[in-house]
């Protein structure tokens, strides 16, 4: 191979989003874009980007000029309340695009609801964030062939709010709208939830200094999945603290892609279709 057309694999595999998908247009437009501030601890240039109020879920799709067959849908977190979109979503989906993964940025709604009040805000934020996954899986699935993808290849990755949501759709999914593997990253949950004797394959990342509730969250992942006879890995970091996601902090959270790469490829879904 030559080195031009190395550099020209290089520039598609890392394209920006060419498409997007409104999953749900029976509902009205709205989201706000704005700046957070330079103090916190999440943000790594002064440009970057985060939203809010989101009104109508969107999927921004990540295509690759060799696609091995395999998809990822990628869920932001930010506590129902935000999409930390850049680190915790497009920075993720050039990173699957590398390795030959379709990726798709998943803007579920989030902000106030309708319906909520003071005491089921949580529950009713969650319940809609995870109707727009099922929506996500499932119109993936469906179109698959457009971007050869495999329908039974489909993966669905959340951080922190977002990997509440991809837990929600992992045990309440029908089989259409239910991902092929599963990777909830330092999410907290609250209430109980059934994992199937059919859950697919989950894997699951934490550090230690994260808070309580994400630590015991990803504990009680695994062993959910172990009592229901499923294929898990957790990997317990000694730091990262909450929110890494690409940002590279020195610290041993740092590896988390690195792992999921080597699962991925045990797995079979980093392999040729």
């Amino acid at each position: 191979m030559t080195r031009a057309v190395f550099g020209l694999l290089c520039l598609v595999a890392t394209m920006t989003a060419q498409q997007e998908i409104v999953l749900r247009p029976d509902l009205p437009a709205g989201e706000e874009w704005y700046t957070p501030p330079a103090d916190n601890v999440h943000v790594k240039s002064a440009a970057e980007k985060w939203v809010r109020n989101v009104q109508r879920p969107t999927l921004e799709v990540y295509p690759v000029l060799r696609p091995n067959g395999t998809a990822v849908i990628i869920a932001p977190g930010g506590g129902f309340n935000i999409l930390a979109i850049e680190h915790e979503g497009r920075d993720v989906a050039r990173w699957f695009n590398q390795r030959g993964v379709t990726a798709f940025v998943l803007r579920y709604r989030v902000g106030p609801r309708p319906d909520e009040t003071k005491e089921n805000m949580r529950m009713v934020r969650l319940q809609a964030a995870v109707e727009d996954g099922m929506a996500a899986v499932k119109l993936v699935r469906q179109r698959a062939a457009e971007w050869q993808i495999r329908p039974d290849r489909i993966g669905l990755l959340g951080f922190s709010a977002g990997g509440a949501l991809v837990v929600g759709v992992t045990t309440q999914a029908p089989a259409d709208s239910r991902p092929d593997f599963a990777m909830p990253v330092y999410t907290g949950l609250a209430g109980e939830y059934t994992v199937s004797p059919d859950a697919p394959p989950l894997f699951t990342a934490v550090a230690y200094d994260d808070n309580d509730r994400m630590v015991e969250t990803a504990l009680g992942l695994a062993a959910a999945w172990k009592k229901a006879k499923r294929p898990a890995e957790l990997h317990l970091f000694a730091d990262g603290g909450h929110g890494f996601g690409m940002n590279v902090k020195g610290k041993s959270s740092d590896r988390w892609t690195e792992l999921l790469a080597d699962w991925m490829t045990r797995m079979g879904w980093l392999g040729v279709p």
